[in-house]
């Protein structure tokens, strides 16, 4: 069995898709793409077939009572964030080429709990003090995300490209402070990378891509053009198990401007790393990949700070 095939459910997420999640600054601190999703193997295209993958994604964070973000029609101070979701993603490569490339669609469906604490006053748009130490918590279905790409190969070069669109289907409400929606639409544009040794399992993956934002059409709030690169080196060996070191860092290149509230450009930023692992499960012809990732975040900047856990099943279906 050769590489390339050993490893094709572990890439079936390929489209730039996610939750309403924490991925930097803009509007609640937050982007529609969830950074650390799409790696390892984020330039790897799988064989033609429908895949399945199932995550839980676990994010627990905070901000300093002296950073104000922009909760909707409140500026919130002393944010704590904790999410728990359970990501589900459809890929399909179908058999169509373009440009010597395969072409893939993909659909995610995220279903969770956002639990918020305000540890601090939070002041409305008129300067008016609304509430002290709140804890809000809403579960419900969250942004749904649909996306077109096209990926190609020569040897052990792979590499993409990932056009991604967010809608606000998830549980909103401007003056609530817990929330499974940005009620915000977004567009995402993503090229990726990945070298992988069919002889060695070496891997070596990155992704670059830029979220574009609709204005919240509730508050009058327009977040800014997002950054966001991720990479990944990895070792894959052949009973199975893959170990290696991943990360992502996020900067928004232009202002968040419009709305009642007034924090200024409001640039976010922020970097992470942590470890990877994965396990290859074969019964019959049947195989399940299953894999883990941690990534412990830093150099904040307009956000919220924390952990990201990651435990993913994908197959063929």
């Amino acid at each position: 069995m050769t590489w390339g095939k050993k490893f094709s459910c572990a890439a079936a997420a390929l489209a730039a898709l996610a939750a309403a999640a924490p991925a930097g600054a803009a509007e609640y601190g937050m982007g529609n793409y969830l950074l650390g999703y799409q790696i390892p193997l984020s330039g790897f295209t799988p064989p033609p077939g429908v895949y399945f993958q199932n995550t839980f994604y676990l994010y627990d964070g905070s901000a300093g009572k002296n950073v104000r973000l922009p909760f909707g029609n409140q500026a919130a101070l002393g944010v704590r964030e904790q999410f728990v979701m359970n990501i589900t993603q459809i890929s399909w490569v179908t058999d169509l080429k373009a440009l010597g490339g395969s072409i893939g669609f993909a659909a995610v469906v995220p279903f969770g709990s956002d639990r918020n604490t305000i540890e601090a006053s939070f002041v409305g748009p008129r300067g008016v003090p609304r509430d002290l130490d709140v804890t809000r918590q809403a579960t419900a279905i969250g942004d749904t995300g649909y996306a077109a790409f096209i990926g190609w190969e020569n040897g052990d070069h792979h590499w993409n490209l990932t056009l991604s669109g967010f809608a606000p289907t998830g549980q909103y409400d401007a003056d609530a402070l817990a929330f499974t929606s940005l009620n915000r639409p977004a567009v995402d544009l993503k090229a990726a990378y990945t070298y992988l040794s069919m002889t060695t399992g070496i891997e070596a993956s990155a992704g670059v891509g830029m979220t574009f934002n609709a204005i919240n059409s509730a508050t009058g709030y327009q977040s800014g053009e997002e950054l966001h690169v991720e990479a990944a080196l990895n070792q894959h060996l052949p009973f199975g198990l893959a170990v290696g070191v991943g990360g992502y860092f996020y900067q928004q290149v232009t202002a968040d401007n419009g709305g009642e509230l007034n924090l200024g450009p409001f640039k976010g930023r922020v970097a992470a790393v942590g470890p990877l692992l994965s396990w290859t499960i074969k019964a019959g012809e049947q195989q399940v990949i299953l894999s883990g990732r941690w990534f412990h975040e830093f150099a904040t900047q307009n956000r919220v700070r924390g952990d990201s856990i990651f435990a993913s099943m994908a197959f063929a279906m």
